[in-house]
């Protein structure tokens, strides 16, 4: 099949953004932008993109969006998968929609999947109580039970997608810059890393071809890297070496189970709140607490021991340090980085056509050149 206009839904994201300037300058493409917000669209605004108005919850606007449109890209994310996918595809079949690209996850297949998922034929889905994973697999089901149904539709499975303005890549640089990096359990965990266009590349490829109708595909590089090579690849990009620190998976969902709300963790944050010498001196910008929160200091010092006038200090310093608070990784770092399962691609190579035209060495450089470009790195 050969696309007329295409819609594009989360193409100010990172990978929308990318695949739009790939449909402008190098496939050749026509396409509409649908917009939530265009604060964000200022990198596909100068492309000269053609961009509407639209929201996933509004049935009205995506059908205006998709008048004369044969194809659709899903890339759009939000709070209400799987409700927002039936309204989307319910306004493509009154459309009479041609193709519809989902772009899933292999996020789908959970946070610690089987050897059985390392190939689209045996590879399962559930739920799994991890949200990211729970919604991007409510979504895909949502999507296949329509493909099934009669929409000419494929899904695509990207894995770690990293490139210019990859969050997973600026948030390495940006730790470096601070001073310190983390690596989860050293860093084995294994990284199924996928250049940004390698994944456009793949997503064109499922708007022109016949083949693979009806199926889901992994997008990922023919070669896995290890969690280590990945964040130490970028991290050493920056001047002066960041320290590279470890961190136990354990020890960190310990840190977050420990750290959801209770009664106990808010009467420690408001203790810890009323000892801290910021919010002191916000309290002391109000001319009619100034001199109350001045008597009250001098008063305690006298009615107190030294010890103890010491240990009330101590309450708000010894959370101070930035390294007791930024050493632990985030719970999706977590999920992401203690996984041991490498992908195939064989399936997307046979079927779409499509091959990888990045290995993870090439990726980092074209992703360096970038930084330097962006003023994140000396060059």
């Amino acid at each position: 099949m050969r696309c007329g206009k295409v819609l594009i839904t989360g193409a100010t994201g990172f990978i929308g953004s990318r695949l739009c300037e790939r449909l402008s300058l190098h496939y050749r493409v026509p396409y509409r932008a649908l917009v939530h917000n265009f604060g964000k669209a200022a990198r596909i605004g100068r492309l000269g993109a053609e961009m509407v108005a639209g929201d996933l919850d509004d049935k009205a606007s995506l059908s205006s969006a998709l008048s004369g449109c044969d194809g659709v890209v899903h890339l759009a994310y939000g709070n209400n998968a799987g409700r927002a996918e039936k309204i989307l595809l319910s306004a493509c079949r009154e459309a009479g929609i041609k193709r519809f690209v989902h772009i899933s996850s292999m996020a789908v297949h959970g946070p610690n999947p089987g050897p059985e998922c390392a190939r689209e034929a045996t590879a399962t889905i559930g739920r799994y109580g991890e949200p990211y994973s729970d919604a991007k697999a409510r979504a895909e089901r949502v999507v296949q039970r329509a493909i099934d149904g009669g929409m000419p539709g494929i899904i695509l499975r990207p894995t770690v997608v990293y490139g210019p303005y990859s969050p997973f890549v600026t948030r390495i640089v940006q730790d470096a810059r601070a001073g310190a990096v983390s690596l989860i359990d050293e860093g084995k965990g294994v990284c199924n890393a996928v250049y940004v266009d390698d994944v456009c590349d793949a997503i064109y490829a499922a708007l022109e071809t016949d083949r693979g109708l009806g199926k889901a595909f992994f997008v990922n590089a023919d070669r896995a890297v290890s969690w280590r090579d990945f964040n130490t690849t970028f991290a050493e990009m920056v001047r002066p070496l960041p320290r590279i620190l470890n961190v136990s998976a354990d020890a960190a969902r310990a840190y977050w189970r420990s750290a959801r709300p209770s009664l106990r963790s808010n009467l420690t944050a408001l203790k810890r709140l009323a000892m801290s010498s910021d919010f002191h001196d916000q309290l002391a910008t109000v001319p009619a607490l100034r001199s109350a929160i001045r008597w009250t200091k001098v008063n305690l010092k006298k009615a107190l021991s030294a010890d103890r006038v010491n240990a009330l200090k101590n309450i708000g310093a010894e959370h101070a340090s930035p390294a007791a608070w930024t050493a632990w990784p985030d719970q999706g770092r977590i999920v992401r980085e203690d996984f041991h399962l490498e992908f195939s691609n064989e399936l997307a190579k046979t079927l779409l056509g499509w091959r990888p035209a990045y290995d993870f060495v090439a990726g980092a450089a074209v992703t360096r050149s970038w930084l330097e470009f962006a003023r994140m790195l000396e060059s």
